[in-house]
């Protein structure tokens, strides 16, 4: 039986329970105490016995949270009091009688400007002042100075409104941290609704008389030698923020004319000439009229790739008409009704119509020429259409086979059902929706009943419950797809069950889920499974399900190991950018129609925040002995490099590669095995962290691909001494980052007074509509029913009701009905069928009922369940919505906290489709830096979603000579002959380093030329191949021989035959005999007593033989797999091999993963998920032994090279060398050893 939790009363010391509390009283290590805020106000006495913290991290923390400058809490309680009593004040000028309030006159310039100050306090009093100010009566404030003349007024009574009254205004909606509010985001959007007014005219006369005075002031100062003048540049910047926010929200303002000129009037103030320091201080005000112009359309078109084309003339070519997508199809036809020329219109799981499209999707090419949209706008829309053909595309395949079968109805046979089983899927036959209600958390939850498996249904409850355990299917958050024969496809997910059953907010009752109700394994025939609607749209097909009566057949299909956070976000977020168009270095990443080029490298310009006047980097930081070392970004690279190696613990390729990447604006370090890019770009962020504050850098982004990358990177800064290091995402397995993710800082923080208030009102909102959904699907499943229809009339057409449903006959007798419904069946059967005359239903409406044929009896009776129907789904519309706005709201509280945690922190760790996943309240945090490794082997749409707006400087750290990107279809990938075209396996590092396309220019980048890993034997075999100019450090010439082994280098040559034999590309291979010799070898190196297990790693280049090497391996060692192999074998269970059928019942003994590091585990990997890993003694598998002399995988010489740099000192291989050498293209990247 588990232990009691501990008391959370007992750790403050106020639990009177004693003995009989339920909770332990034991002290909890993972206990923090919240901080003390009258102890950070100075006003607490209590000492020791205080319950609050404080511990002056936490008092730092609230104080950080909060945004209270250390100079304000200096002051002490006289400072808080001073400021309550002025908030107290400004709030009793806010009309609380709405109707017609004394004006304020010529104190409302003093509201606004005392309004400006407070929300430079905490967050609470700012959360307080636009509350107020977004209130009935703080909307009449606005309009009394939105309706003064401005454009009427002399220009010197112009400017003391605009300096005593406008000015404070718009500082007010357009501080940094009200704009970033998740929380004020609609009071944000009310104020400006009301300074856009009706019809957009209040709007612009404020912004053109604005724009009108700015005209007048001088950027520079007055006096002769004098630099910026900070009043009119910050006045400017005031100005255009706010009109770029108006213009975002009010869709009407972007097609507005009034609204161009203005945007006109403002672009003239750049026109005087300008100061180095004045073009600085002017950049964000520029960057807004950019922004604004772009919505508006006056902007310079982006140019096409049509236009201006030019190709090397030494090279042939031939260009291929191909369809475009949507109307630029042949003849203008889409192919079905997903297929559109915009991304933005495209639902990104396939719909019915596009699963069963038997013709091929339009994919645009990797050459820019071929693309049906040029520059930034095309590069989205090839990455978006790539990405979701490589994803959703083997989940529209699988179900149109299976939707294929559902139509025909001669295969429709039951007993068939679950021998239908298809590559990477499982289909679950004879489903039907047995229950459906709303959560709170989820919305609407479905239960979904099918046939257990053939082999499961002769087992017992336990054994089933083990089988569905070990097998992993329809875990939590799996994708699964409803298919009917009615021909719908409607995408669901798998809920998880509640850790714990949830309160009803209104009535305090537990509420019990239905994963209660409902499980997998209680029946013996039947299984179910709850799931909740994939994306919104699939709301409207489940009603439409719902209401159709059952009469369909349906099957249940599951994708195993394909999860929807893994790509739906990237792919949201792609259609996002394919809207605004906000990706920094736009004018380097799409491509450019000009000659190309390849001698000549482009120039990458410095960060923008580098580019302030007499601006130096300080390297400070990472130097030995106190050493001062300054340099000025883009000068003396090589001098300021070579004095930085001397004086620190980098090489000097390392420090060249520190000194280049401060220069530019996006910066790509190319990192061969071993050369410590990972150390390089730890020490970069030293660097950099010692600026945020003068730079304003706000948090750097590090991002990641892997969970596991992530994890070892933090762990690294860690050990460096970075701290306030946040990392986003529940995925860790590291114990040492377990107290820094967001959720537990986030913990520590109270929420304000408005955030209190807020969550108490939306949480009994959420309820409220909740219950009321509940009640309307109820009312939806009973839709046709006698009661339903007797609710409907009493309702709608009381009379009717009454003639029907009173029990006065039609002659006058008094009647009894003893079954439901029996009055309506009466009523329908009452008169023998007629071909009379048939009048309109609308004139039926108002007629006798009992004056009706038999015919229009019926039709009336159909128009009445229509009608029920459409006004229970409208109803069912309405309170969605409104449950939609709550939730959101709501939501917003948390990602309040969580904004307040971040802008506090100095590293945001996180992987590249979390990002993409919280995309919104990350482009609020104003993250300058974005530091990616292992960038070569990132989709490019990954890492372009992952350049944020405010990104100034990204620094990519990879290489490109390793593995690719992984792509799930194998005919998108360079590898294979027709997918090279597309190249979506080829990353965005690889791109800018090594360019495919003609029109566009290499990047300069950085290469580490000093390896430390590997003896120089090993090191010496990608040396010659791919590396000529890695050295080895001295380090690398002490490593010790391998213990129990004559040479550190061998390959055992074996010509025993592949237990499958085909095409290596698509199909996993073993080979038993390896299998064998790999696991005696592990067994020989670890019985020397020299090598635990975790220092060897056992590495095959495919998926079947990791398996059953886990299954030899497991009986003697804890196995530990990478987080994407694991993955990659639930994937591959709807493939089975020989030795592993999926429907076994013996399980498999599951990998021992446990959080942290497992000090005796052996690690087992392929080599596509082992880059970025290194191990003492490397034993290699394989595989191939065919007579065909076919090396599959191996043929890719970046496969080859991280399958021979992962050893540190020995290296085996088992294999036979004919066939790893007998294709010509892998021959050139094959070693003789």
């Amino acid at each position: 039986m588990a232990g009691k939790k501990p008391c959370h009363l007992f750790q403050l010391g106020r639990c009177k329970n004693g003995n009989g509390c339920k909770y332990a009283h034991v002290k909890d290590a993972k206990f923090k105490r919240k901080a003390c805020i009258n102890f950070a106000k100075g006003t607490c006495h209590r000492g020791k016995t205080c319950t609050y913290s404080h511990d002056q991290a936490d008092i730092e923390l609230w104080r950080a949270s909060n945004d209270q400058a250390t100079t304000a809490n200096a002051s002490g309680p006289s400072h808080v009091n001073n400021s309550q009593t002025v908030f107290k004040n400004w709030r009793y000028n806010i009309p609380q009688e709405i109707g017609t309030p004394t004006p304020l006159g010529s104190n409302l310039g003093r509201f606004f400007k005392q309004a400006a100050e407070l929300i430079d306090g905490d967050a609470g009093r700012m959360q307080e002042v636009i509350v107020l100010l977004a209130s009935e009566g703080g909307v009449q404030r606005i309009i009394e100075l939105l309706e003064q003349p401005l454009d009427k007024v002399h220009p010197d009574i112009f400017t003391r409104l605009f300096d005593s009254q406008i000015i404070h205004f718009l500082q007010v909606i357009t501080h940094k941290n009200v704009m970033a509010s998740a929380i004020l985001r609609p009071r944000l959007t009310t104020i400006y609704n009301i300074v856009w007014g009706e019809g957009g005219q209040q709007a612009i006369k404020l912004f053109s008389a604005v724009a009108q005075h700015l005209q007048t002031l001088r950027l520079m100062g007055q006096e002769e030698g004098s630099s910026t003048n900070t009043t009119a540049i910050h006045a400017i910047e005031c100005a255009l923020t706010a009109l770029d926010k108006l213009i975002e929200v009010n869709t009407s303002a972007q097609v507005h004319d009034g609204l161009k000129r203005v945007a006109e009037a403002f672009a003239i103030l750049f026109n005087e000439p300008m100061t180095d320091e004045v073009r600085f201080a002017v950049k964000p005000s520029q960057r807004h009229l950019r922004r604004a112009e772009k919505r508006l359309g006056l902007g310079q078109a982006i140019p096409t790739q049509s236009e201006g084309k030019q190709h090397n003339g030494d090279r042939a070519f031939f260009t291929l008409e191909r369809p475009g997508p949507g109307r630029l199809n042949i003849d203008g036809v889409p192919r079905h009704d997903n297929d559109n020329v915009d991304i933005r219109e495209i639902s990104i799981l396939p719909t019915t119509l596009e699963i069963q499209f038997a013709g091929a999707e339009y994919l645009p090419l990797a050459d820019p020429t071929q693309w049906h949209i040029g520059g930034l706008e095309g590069l989205l829309d090839r990455h978006f259409r790539l990405l979701r053909a490589d994803t959703v595309g083997q989940l529209r395949d699988t179900a149109k086979t299976e939707l294929a079968r559902l139509l025909s109805p001669e295969v429709r046979d039951p007993s068939q059902q679950n021998k239908q089983r298809t590559s990477r899927a499982f289909v679950y036959g004879n489903a039907t929706i047995v229950d459906v209600t709303f959560t709170s958390r989820n919305g609407i939850e479905l239960a979904i009943g099918f046939d257990q498996p053939k082999n499961v249904q002769r087992k017992n409850k336990n054994e089933r419950k083990d089988w569905w355990q070990t097998s992993k299917r329809l875990s939590d958050d799996a994708l699964v797809c409803l298919l009917s024969s009615l021909g719908s496809a409607i995408f669901l997910t798998v809920v998880p069950e509640p850790k714990t059953p949830k309160k009803d907010a209104t009535k305090g009752e537990q509420q019990v889920p239905i994963h209660k109700q409902y499980d997998l394994r209680s029946d013996e025939q039947r299984a179910h499974v709850i799931v909740k609607p994939a994306q919104k749209d699939g709301i409207g097909l489940i009603l439409s399900e719902l209401s159709s009566g059952g009469n369909a057949h349906l099957s249940l299909v599951e994708f195993p190991g394909v999860l929807l956070p893994a790509f739906q976000p990237t792919l949201r977020a792609m259609q996002r950018l394919s809207e605004t168009l906000e990706v920094p270095f736009a004018d380097v990443l799409a491509p450019v129609s000009t000659t190309a080029n390849p001698t000549r490298d482009v120039e990458i310009q410095a960060p923008n925040y580098a580019t302030r006047p007499d601006f130096q980097f300080d390297l400070s930081a990472v130097t030995t002995g106190g050493k001062v070392l300054r340099f000025t970004p883009g000068r003396d690279v090589e001098s300021v490099a070579a004095e930085l190696a001397q004086y620190s613990s980098l090489d000097h390729g390392q420090a060249e590669a520190v000194v280049s990447s401060l220069s530019r604006s996006l910066a790509l370090i190319q990192g061969p095995p071993g050369t410590g890019k990972s150390y390089t770009g730890v020490q970069l962020i030293k660097i950099l962290l010692a600026h945020k504050k003068s730079c304003n850098l706000g948090p750097i982004l590090c991002v990641c691909f892997t969970n596991h990358a992530l994890d070892q990177s933090l762990e690294r800064l860690v050990d460096e001494g970075v701290s306030n290091i946040v990392r986003i995402g529940g995925r860790s397995k590291s114990d040492r980052l377990a107290d820094i993710n967001l959720r537990e800082v986030v913990q520590r923080l109270d929420l304000t007074k408005t955030e209190k208030s807020e969550r108490f009102r939306l949480t009994k909102e959420v309820e409220d509509e909740v219950t009321e959904l509940k009640l309307i699907l109820r009312s939806m499943s009973e839709l046709g029913s006698p009661s339903s229809i007797e609710e409907y009339l009493r309702e709608w057409h009381p009379r009717h009701h009454h003639q029907l449903f009173s029990n006065i006959d039609e002659e006058g007798f008094i009647t009894v009905n003893r079954h439901q419904g029996s009055e309506l069946q009466q009523w329908l059967n009452a008169v023998p069928w007629d071909q009379g005359k048939r009048r309109p239903v609308a004139e039926l409406e108002n007629a006798d009922l009992h004056q009706m044929t038999a015919r229009e009896r019926r039709r009336l009776y159909h128009s009445w369940t229509s009608k029920a129907a459409n006004r229970v789904r409208n109803k069912f519309d309405r309170a969605l919505g409104a449950y939609d706005k709550a939730k959101e709201e709501l939501d917003g509280i948390r990602t309040e906290t969580d904004q307040r945690v971040l802008r506090q922190a100095n590293i945001i760790g996180i992987t590249t489709s979390g990002l993409a996943r919280n995309l919104d309240f990350l482009r609020r945090v104003n993250a300058k830096v974005l530091l990616c490794e292992e960038a070569g082997e990132v989709l490019e749409s990954h890492l372009l979603t992952a350049l944020l707006p405010s990104v100034e400087h990204a620094i990519l750290i990879g290489d490109h000579q390793q593995l690719r990107p992984h792509v799930q279809n194998y005919d998108l990938s360079t590898e294979s002959r027709g997918g090279a075209q597309y190249a979506l396996d080829v990353s965005l590092f690889e791109r800018l380093v090594q360019p495919q396309d003609i029109l566009a220019h290499p990047l300069p980048f950085c290469r580490l030329q000093v390896q430390r890993r590997m003896h120089p034997s090993i090191s010496q075999l990608v040396q010659e191949t791919l590396y000529p100019d890695l050295q080895n450090a001295e380090i690398v010439n002490s490593i010790p021989d391998v213990v129990g082994m004559r040479r550190r280098l061998f390959w055992m040559h074996h010509e025993q035959i592949e237990d499958h034999a085909g095409d290596g590309l698509n199909t996993s291979h073993t080979n038993s005999y390896e299998v064998e010799m790999t696991a005696a070898l592990v067994k020989h190196l670890v019985h020397q007593g020299v090598y635990k297990s975790d220092e060897i790693a056992v590495i095959t280049p495919y998926l079947g033989q990791l398996r059953l090497l886990r299954r030899k391996l497991a009986g003697s060692f804890d196995i530990v797999l990478n987080e994407r192999d694991d993955e990659e074998l639930l994937k591959d269970a709807g493939n089975g091999i020989e030795g592993d059928p999926p429907s076994t019942d013996v399980p498999l003994r599951r990998p021992s993963v446990a959080r942290g590091t497992l000090l005796n585990a052996l690690r087992i990997a392929t080599v596509d998920n082992f880059q970025g890993e290194e191990a003492k003694v490397v034993v290699i598998s394989l595989v191939r032994s065919n007579k065909e002399r076919k090396p599959g995988f191996l043929k890719t010489p970046n496969r080859i090279n991280v399958l021979l740099s992962r050893a540190q000192h020995g290296m085996y291989i088992i294999g036979n060398s004919d066939t790893i050498t007998g294709d010509a293209s892998s021959k050139a990247g094959s070693v003789e050893m």
